[in-house]
């Protein structure tokens, strides 16, 4: 018998989702695909009509392979239909003029004005408004006593959208990437005068009155005094509403792998279920009850989904619970690989893209990895005692969730939670009752008394639930950080786990066989990975916030240069030291030294026993490499040659880029980000027109040379 007999639509769904990726991978314009599609359609027709093709055994092969070219070559068209870059009318072919524009987004108002991503849909051109499509991160100053926007409003804006640059540092966060992903790849700021609140309202009523409902139930929370970091992580774990959440609560429980809990996710949707599922039992009498009820719970779970935001954690729950809710009202019960598949499908089909999202990929993976690993962990561990029985039951929903997610979080975020199951014994049950007197606080919010005692214990129990995160944080090696591995290596160790896997439970060798052989490359990758380091030199010039940050390193050390305003009184933010702690922790360097950019020390004081480095006045050897620092105006006097293969230009001096290339002839010229962007963009024209490499590092971000 065919074991892909059963699961017919996971099936279907492994061409589909590798035309979706092999349509971001090639990154198409759209122009074959369809013409291909319709070959391919025409083909299966045939092998249908075709005597041969239904009579013959031998042949039966051809109608499948044909039905996945056909599967195939449906998701590659799709994303290509999606990818707006690809549409004629698209917002990058004409970035200037006058537009109009929805906000796609609740706005985010801030002490600067609002951010909210606009989605155009009209330009002005030659006197009529024409089509346009695209989306933008909108940065909008407010006027004095200016109406506030919403979801779904329109505005007229006149200004210039500009494409949203990758400046990021070496493994660090990549906005730019972050926001392709998401569809948006350009923003634009515009001032009071330049923007106007147009009065017309468009289409997305339901999710705008989705929005006003979540705007009304966070004013519930604050009437009823629940405040501070508890409304924070109250209006998070309800609501979906991350916009009170600082940097040390998303650290803090990030830490301790309980992130998922601040993302509203299939176990908040499936309390609801259960929570609705409750309230409408009594219509289990028949079948029209049934019916009826299966409708009700649809809008209910679809409705509570656009209230929160229509995350992609819970788009996916939302669709997955819908499938089961009408097998349920029609005596079905679907298997859950085909439910999955199903529910992928169905909302890949409507937005390609996110299949780049990390958190749609981690809801995927984590609710496949409970189906497939829940019950062979729990079996390891037998007892008839209710209690042990429940806690080993969470363990083993936590288990098996992090072994799908491992390889992808430590591939995404480079950290691992250590005491992530103690963390889930604690928090699952915690939040689960949060979130049903939560439920409770927004239903009788305006009752008296009773809505007081409910809101108390409401704000207790997210008080509890903090200090429980932040106690689990604060324990000895709660959290390993700097973990970086490369899309090869995460790809093996998913290999190993399936391995793993299918050899404990099937006990044949051959995944055995595989599981060691996988070992063996990721041992060889790491080794590899070694051997480049120990043979190389890196020279870094990092896109720091308005300070200058350069770090040479050879082998396991590092030298980092900086620009303090005085040389022990400079206080380096913090992101700048993080971000340069992660390319250490990327490169494997395990010593480094701090070192002022001005230094008056001696060569050899500076460390030329730890680095091959050395440094006297403005003038650095690294590697062979000469190199020149540039912050104060050239000498008059100044007339000989300084030949140099690099020329750094840093603390806005001024000079004319003709006189410092005729002093110093540099092959490349790096502007860091101590200079204004004004004379940075005149200094890259004028380099430009010199025909010399310039480098500007808050334009395309951080010069990285390897010798």
């Amino acid at each position: 018998m065919n074991s892909w007999r059963p699961y017919p639509l996971l099936r279907l769904l492994f061409p589909f989702t590798a035309g979706i990726i092999a349509e971001v991978l090639s990154g198409s314009d759209g122009g074959q695909s369809w013409l291909l599609f319709a070959v391919l359609v025409f083909l299966l027709v045939v092998s249908q009509i075709y005597p041969l093709m239904i009579t013959s055994y031998r042949f039966r092969w051809i109608t499948g392979l044909l039905i996945n070219m056909y599967l195939l070559m449906a998701g590659y068209g799709i994303a290509s239909c999606h990818r707006t870059a690809n549409d004629p009318d698209y917002l990058g072919n004409h970035p200037d003029g006058l537009f109009i524009a929805t906000l796609a987004e609740p706005p985010a108002l801030n002490v600067s004005g609002i951010k909210a991503i606009l989605e155009v849909k009209f330009r002005y051109e030659n006197g009529i408004w024409v089509r346009s499509c695209g989306s933008a991160v909108g940065y909008l100053k407010v006027k004095p006593g200016a109406t506030l926007l919403q979801y779904g409003d329109y505005v007229l804006i006149r200004a210039g959208f500009t494409i949203i640059n990758d400046n990021s540092n070496p493994h660090s966060f990549n906005y730019a990437h972050y926001m392709k992903n998401k569809g948006i790849s350009h923003r634009v700021f515009a001032e009071p005068y330049s923007w106007t609140l147009l009065n017309f309202s468009g289409s997305g009523f339901i999710r705008k009155m989705a929005f006003q409902v979540r705007d009304r139930l966070l004013d519930i929370l604050r009437d009823n005094h629940v405040e501070g970091k508890e409304f924070a992580v109250a209006a998070a774990l309800l609501l979906g509403y991350v916009n009170e959440l600082d940097a040390d609560l998303r650290n803090d429980y990030a830490a301790t792998g309980a992130m998922h809990i601040l993302s509203v996710s299939g176990m908040h949707v499936g309390i609801i279920y259960i929570f609705l599922e409750f309230l409408l039992g009594f219509l289990n009498k028949n079948k029209m009850g049934r019916i009826l009820k299966a409708v009700m719970l649809l809008v209910f779970i679809w409705f509570y989904a656009m209230v929160t935001g229509l995350s992609p954690c819970v788009l996916r729950s939302a669709a997955m619970l819908s499938l089961p809710i009408l097998g349920k009202s029609l005596n079905r019960s679907p298997d859950m690989y085909n439910i999955i598949a199903a529910s992928l499908v169905f909302i890949l089909a409507f937005d390609p893209f996110l299949i780049l999202d990390v958190g749609f990929q981690l809801s995927y993976l984590a609710v496949t990895g409970i189906i497939i690993l829940y019950k062979p962990i729990y079996d390891l561990y037998v007892t008839s005692a209710w209690f042990p029985d429940k806690v080993w039951s969470i363990l083993a929903v936590s288990i098996a969730a992090q072994l799908a997610t491992l390889p992808i979080t430590l591939y995404t975020f480079h950290q691992f939670p250590n005491y992530f199951m103690l963390t889930n014994v604690f928090v699952v049950p915690l939040s689960s009752l949060i979130i049903y007197i939560g439920i409770t606080v927004l239903v009788v919010g305006y009752v008296p008394v009773i809505s007081v005692i409910c809101a108390k214990v409401f704000i207790f129990q997210v008080w509890s639930l903090n200090s429980v995160i932040h106690f689990i944080e604060q324990l000895p090696c709660s959290t390993i950080r700097g973990i970086y591995i490369s899309t090869p290596e995460m790809m093996l160790l998913y290999l190993m786990i399936g391995a793993g896997f299918l050899f404990l439970t099937l006990r044949k060798t051959s995944y055995l066989y595989i599981l060691l052989i996988a070992a063996i490359f990721l041992n060889l990758s790491f080794l590899e990975f070694k051997v480049h380091r120990l043979r190389s030199s890196q020279l870094i010039i990092f896109n720091a916030n308005h300070e200058a940050r350069y770090m040479f390193s050879a082998q396991d050390k590092a030298i980092i240069f900086y620009n303090g305003r005085t040389r022990f009184g400079a206080v380096l933010q913090k992101s700048n030291q993080e971000m340069a702690m992660a390319e250490m922790n990327a490169l494997g360097i395990h010593y480094s030294r701090e070192y002022w950019l001005y230094a008056t020390d001696r060569p050899e004081v500076i460390a030329k026993s730890f680095v091959p480095l050395i440094k006297h006045g403005s003038f650095i050897q690294f590697a062979g490499c000469r190199i020149a620092i540039l912050d104060r105006s050239i000498p008059k006097c100044l007339t000989a040659r300084l030949d140099v293969d690099m020329l750094i230009i840093t603390g806005n001096p001024k000079i004319n880029m003709a006189d410092a290339i005729k002093i110093f002839h540099p092959a490349q010229i790096i502007i860091d980000p101590t200079n204004s962007r004004y004379k940075s963009i005149q200094w890259m024209k004028e380099c430009c027109v010199l025909r010399v490499k310039c480098h500007a590092v808050t334009d395309i971000g951080a010069f990285l040379k390897v010798f």
